[in-house]
């Protein structure tokens, strides 16, 4: 199963941070393989989360539950899809000149075809979730 982590120190706040994360209705905007997103069934302290993402003529969807702990943490699991595993969490640490953002994914795809053609993509797409999410504080939230 890959397993990928990433980190960056932003100047933005915790709080700031984890508002983008959680504004995933907004990800086809500045994630490319990202097609559609949306919440739903959302509640105070989670929601389910729809995302279609497409490559090269492959397109899936899956369905996750997202549980927050704010400004924290946020923690996703799998609820269907081509995964046979997906666990994923972001964390958000405040430091004196802003926060640090983590990333940490762990997933598998269910068929072994969509794992040799979509795995090492989707790897490195969520290798760079981090470096997306900062610039797209730049933009929002300015320097």
């Amino acid at each position: 199963m890959p397993k990928r982590n990433a980190s960056v120190q932003v100047p933005f706040s915790a709080r700031q941070m984890f508002d983008l994360v959680v504004d995933m209705d907004r990800y086809p905007e500045f994630i490319p393989w990202l097609v559609k997103s949306r919440k739903f069934d959302v509640s105070e302290n989670r929601f389910k989360s729809e995302m279609t993402f497409s490559f090269k003529g492959l397109r899936e969807t899956f369905f996750t539950l997202d549980e927050l702990d704010p400004p924290h943490r946020i923690t996703i699991s799998n609820l269907s899809g081509p995964f046979s595993h997906l666990n994923s969490e972001w964390r958000f640490i405040d430091t004196p000149n802003g926060s640090k953002v983590e990333f940490f994914i762990d997933f598998k795809f269910s068929k072994k075809l969509m794992d040799i053609a979509m795995g090492p993509v989707f790897s490195k797409a969520s290798h760079s979730m981090v470096e997306s999410f900062r610039k797209r504080a730049d933009a929002v939230y300015g320097r």
